[in-house]
């Protein structure tokens, strides 16, 4: 299958809390990210993917707008690519997530360790410097309190492999604060 089937689409987001459910969208229906970016306070947008999609797959993307994102654009032309990312440079970080840009058309399970080893440091990053980006995590309803779970332990025992315990306790009191969390919205009131 070649690249001609493939488009790339430049998504921004308003809010924290909807900038983690494209996320998380994402995440579950394994759409390559090609760029992420979160901007500083005061910017007039939350956050930016850039993904890379089937064509066929435009159309659904389309009737996602204004849900999992505040606008589309359909990069097919090398100057909208390089307007986009220039439009990303030219705003503030949280951090510069800029190393985070990769492409990926996966072909074999090197290039798919791959995209999940930026993913998952990405995923680790903004959880470490966007304290907004993690109480959204912990406070959204988008994801059930056991997909968190999953997803929690999944990057636990990705950096415990790696022997990164200080990242692993980033994680651990991540999902303590979900367990608080989902222990508050049950208790009677």
């Amino acid at each position: 299958m070649g690249k001609t089937n493939y488009i790339e689409l430049s998504l921004t987001t308003e809010d924290g809390i909807q900038h983690l459910r494209l996320h998380g969208h994402l995440k579950r229906h394994q759409y390559p990210v090609k760029t992420e970016q979160i901007f500083q306070k005061g910017s007039e947008d939350f956050g930016m993917f850039i993904i890379i999609i089937p064509s066929e797959d435009l159309y659904t993307f389309a009737k996602l707008d204004g849900d999992l994102f505040s606008e589309f654009e359909v990069l097919d032309i090398e100057d909208e690519r390089w307007n986009a990312y220039k439009k990303l440079k030219d705003k503030d970080f949280v951090q510069n997530i800029s190393n985070f840009m990769f492409s990926l058309t996966p072909e074999s399970k090197i290039d798919i360790d791959t995209f999940t080893e930026k993913a998952n440091e990405a995923t680790l990053e903004l959880f470490k410097n966007s304290p907004v980006f993690m109480g959204d995590y912990v406070l959204t309803d988008f994801m059930t309190f056991e997909e968190k779970i999953i997803d929690l332990d999944y990057l636990i025992s990705y950096f415990e492999s790696q022997e990164r315990y200080e990242d692993c306790a980033v994680l651990i009191k991540i999902r303590k604060k979900i367990e608080a969390n989902e222990e508050f919205i049950k208790e009677p009131k």
